[in-house]
């Protein structure tokens, strides 16, 4: 499956490869970030208050810095608009703390469309799951947080980690499922009526 790579302005962390048929955005600032890194960029979206130069010789699609969206939204609906279902957010987190926040909210508001969308975190990657069952593949004594998002989650299940539970419901304001840990090589996290956002330790 293609996957739709964007890369915003905050603190980069991981690995980017793109391959052929992978559509990579620069979120504004983050046209720096992939200069820097010498990945192609096939467009650059945004109001650019955040580049340093504006980028020449590469496809733009400008909107006003006064904008309902944040830069990462508007390349999320680009992504989507050129066919794109599977995403993967660098530079999304670090610097602005509103802004990390809103690459939460964009999981959230991915999820509820069917789209997949992987924020790429200093130690962690996120994402969110819905009315469904994710086995996530890891290793012995890595970390793992389970939270509900966007309401109640009912029906949550965690199978093979240190702390487990078998069909209970979760809510926003209680945290129940913050620092777990891996106590295999894989764990099975399911919620049968709702969204959770789950981070997961590399």
């Amino acid at each position: 499956m293609s996957i739709c790579y964007i890369v915003g302005a905050g603190e980069f962390y991981g690995d980017l490869e793109p391959k052929e048929n992978d559509l990579v955005i620069a979120a504004d600032g983050g046209y720096d970030t992939l200069m820097r890194l010498n990945v192609r960029c096939d467009a650059v979206i945004g109001d650019m208050d955040s580049v340093r130069r504006i980028p020449s010789g590469v496809e733009k699609v400008l909107f006003p810095v006064e904008k309902d969206e944040t830069d990462s939204y508007l390349a999320y609906l680009e992504g989507v608009k050129r066919g794109y279902s599977s995403f993967c957010l660098y530079g999304g987190v670090g610097g602005r703390e509103d802004h990390t926040f809103a690459n939460y909210s964009l999981l959230l508001y991915g999820i509820r469309r069917g789209h997949r969308i992987r924020l790429i975190g200093k130690s962690h990657d996120v994402f969110a799951i819905k009315n469904e069952t994710a086995s996530i593949r890891g290793r012995k004594g890595l970390g793992l947080s389970v939270f509900a998002i966007g309401g109640v989650a009912r029906g949550v299940s965690v199978e093979g980690a240190k702390y487990t539970a078998r069909d209970i419901d979760i809510s926003p304001e209680f945290p129940i499922g913050v620092s777990n840990e891996f106590s295999s090589d894989s764990v099975r996290v399911s919620v049968s009526d709702g969204e959770l956002l789950i981070m997961m330790e590399r």
